[in-house]
């Protein structure tokens, strides 16, 4: 028989299952404080997780922003270095633009000299008068008062000086072929007094308009008629001694009437109404010295300028001229200098601000206002003759 281990004994099983019994609440307490700091540490590295978490989708959010925002400073680098080359290219168009300009005021020097150049030669070839003569003439001209385009210097640039400061002849006469052609088209012939190189009778001509110009200066008469256009070098009163009366269509004059002495001026008007046949249109562009600007700067910087002419004035001597429905035209108004407005109603002070927005608007039609006008104006009938059209207005096609 075999003998039976020690922990086959009941005795020995029993004592062994009461020490385990015995130890059992000591196991049991020490698994118990060691659970309870295991959970504690367990829930702080769970909220350590989420904080981390959170910052890491702060972070994110951060390099998300950072990648947009490079994304639109990309996108700024490019539209400035764009930007930087239109501007490049405007600067050297600016550049282009102001060569341009200046070899055109060079060709005008050399034009203006070139023209007291013949005029030296021709009065070179002259026979001198003897003094009886000479003295005949000298009163004979002193007696007749002077064109309307006669600007009588021969040491003064004239044409070099309107290139510079009033603009291009060729764009000046686009804006006025804009402004009259209709008009002029219903009442031919169209005579130009003042015509200059003959830009504005050009631009007529191409559209079959009859067109006859009036140039005393040499050099321009010949500078117009080399374009194929009829062109009188004579003074306006010399022209129109050899038209008959109530033979023209229309009659125009642009920025000439001011370097007209006063007498000279009735005369022209009056004359021009007798010329013009019922009916016919009186055209006469001038600077409008109503606008303190035009006034204080454009009129008085040309010293061949006579004396301002208030629009009230212009019509008032065309009817005295014997014009009827004579209106005026205002054009170029300076916006650029104008004073800025309000922009609406002020709704702390509306009624403040309306009376302020008034008071600027005054000021700039006053300060700022229409730089050119323009007197239009129909020619009366002759005695015994009834007018023309008198049921019509010549002026509507003007903007």
């Amino acid at each position: 028989m075999t003998d039976a281990g020690p922990h086959e004994n009941p005795r020995t099983r029993a004592r062994i299952a009461g020490r385990v019994l015995r130890r059992l609440p000591v196991v049991r307490r020490l698994a118990i404080g060691r659970v309870g700091p295991l959970e504690a540490g367990l829930a702080g590295a769970r909220a350590e997780l989420a904080r981390l978490g959170a910052a890491v989708a702060d972070v994110r959010s951060a390099v998300e922003q950072v990648a947009a925002d490079l994304g639109h400073l990309r996108a700024d680098v490019a539209a400035v270095s764009h930007n930087h080359e239109l501007l490049k290219g405007e600067l050297w168009d600016t550049r282009v633009e102001l060569s341009a300009g200046r070899v055109g005021e060079v060709r005008e020097q050399v034009t203006a000299l070139d023209r007291r150049l013949r005029r030296a030669e021709r009065s070179a070839r002259a026979v001198p008068a003897g003094p009886a003569v000479a003295d005949a003439g000298a009163a004979a001209a002193s007696a007749q008062p002077a064109g309307p385009a006669d600007i009588s210097s021969t040491l003064f640039d004239y044409v070099g000086f309107e290139r510079r400061f009033r603009g291009d002849p060729e764009v000046i006469n686009a804006v006025l072929h804009d402004r009259y052609a209709a008009v002029l088209r219903e009442h031919q012939p169209v005579v130009d007094i003042g015509c200059g190189r003959g830009e504005l009778l050009e631009l007529l001509a191409r559209e079959g308009v009859e067109v006859v110009g009036v140039e005393p200066d040499p050099g321009m008469a010949d500078e117009a008629r080399a374009r194929g256009l009829e062109v009188h070098q004579v003074l306006a009163h010399e022209y129109f001694a050899t038209v008959p009366d109530d033979s023209l269509g229309a009659v125009i004059s642009t920025h000439v009437v001011e370097h007209l002495p006063l007498d000279v001026l009735v005369d022209f008007l009056e004359t021009s109404a007798r010329k013009l046949r019922p009916g016919g249109v009186f055209i006469a562009e001038t600077p409008n010295p109503a606008t303190l600007v035009v006034l204080g700067s454009h009129f008085i910087m040309d010293p061949t300028h006579e004396w301002p002419l208030h629009p009230d004035l212009l019509r008032f001597l065309s009817e005295s001229a014997g014009f009827r429905e004579v209106r005026t035209e205002f054009f170029s108004p300076a916006t650029t200098l104008q004073l800025p407005l309000g922009g609406g109603p002020d709704p702390a002070a509306p009624e403040l601000a309306a009376r302020v927005d008034e008071g600027f608007a005054r000021l700039n039609h006053v300060l700022f206002g229409p730089q050119d006008y323009a007197v239009l104006a129909v020619a009366g009938p002759s005695a015994g003759t009834p007018a023309e059209g008198a049921d019509a207005d010549p002026a509507e096609s003007l903007s």
